[in-house]
């Protein structure tokens, strides 16, 4: 089994028990420990990528600023509703640096930008979706041709978006909001969130169908001028 199929499997097993760990276990409100425990576990994951490599100053600094870009996308359009470009940054930075740069990536934006847009107990899900939408599609056109075919690097990039981000983020408010978990009583939350789950992947896919040639080509170009992440 290979090391991303292994990792994958982790990420799907260990966050969600983090998250369910901190919330009956520890505390329900202790969203802080368990985004803390998400983004320990995806350094060390990123750590475990390396194959032994150390991590340089300049890796941090490109993860730095692809933090600082993903969080900007998505505080510039603070006032349209789920029209945000932070999905579609991270999406480029996993194709580019690596599924687990990815999933770093986008779990870190999720986490600082919820400092204007306020921590609760949806934060750590936030982490979660993001960073997987991420991994997942590095998964899929990381060190690939494909990976430069913007058509399909937005289809997958919209639809993962819509699916997996929408999916996760939409239990955090069926597990916390709902006193009785059921289908009964978590279904209506999740077509609830339909509509604002498909305006956010619509505009990560329109931002991938525009953006992949440049950035995507921004992002190869200094992976590979400074040796970045096995490069």
């Amino acid at each position: 089994m290979s090391k991303k199929i292994i990792s994958l499997l982790i990420f799907l097993i260990a966050v969600p028990a983090v998250i369910f760990g901190c919330w009956k276990l520890v505390d329900g409100k202790q969203y802080y420990l368990a985004s803390a425990l998400i983004i320990v576990l995806a350094l060390a994951l990123l750590f475990f990528s390396l194959e032994k490599k150390e991590l340089h100053t300049r890796e941090l600094v490109a993860i730095a600023c692809i933090v600082a870009l993903a969080v900007a996308g998505r505080a510039v359009l603070f006032m349209l509703p789920q029209v945000k470009l932070t999905c579609a940054i991270v999406i480029l930075a996993a194709i580019s640096f690596g599924p687990y740069v990815g999933f770093l990536s986008g779990a870190l934006s999720m986490f600082v930008s919820n400092i204007i847009f306020g921590q609760g107990t949806h934060t750590p899900f936030q982490m979660f979706g993001m960073g997987l939408v991420a991994f997942l599609c590095g998964l899929i056109f990381y060190n690939k041709k494909l990976g430069g075919n913007r058509w399909a690097v937005a289809a997958v990039g919209g639809v993962l978006c819509f699916a997996v981000y929408g999916f996760i983020v939409d239990s955090s408010s069926a597990l916390f909001y709902s006193a009785n978990l059921s289908i009964k009583t978590m279904l209506p939350v999740y077509i609830s969130g339909l509509s604002f789950n498909a305006i956010h992947a619509v505009t990560t896919f329109i931002a991938l169908l525009f953006a992949t040639p440049y950035i995507k080509n921004t992002f190869d170009r200094v992976a590979k001028k400074y040796g970045l992440f096995n490069h």
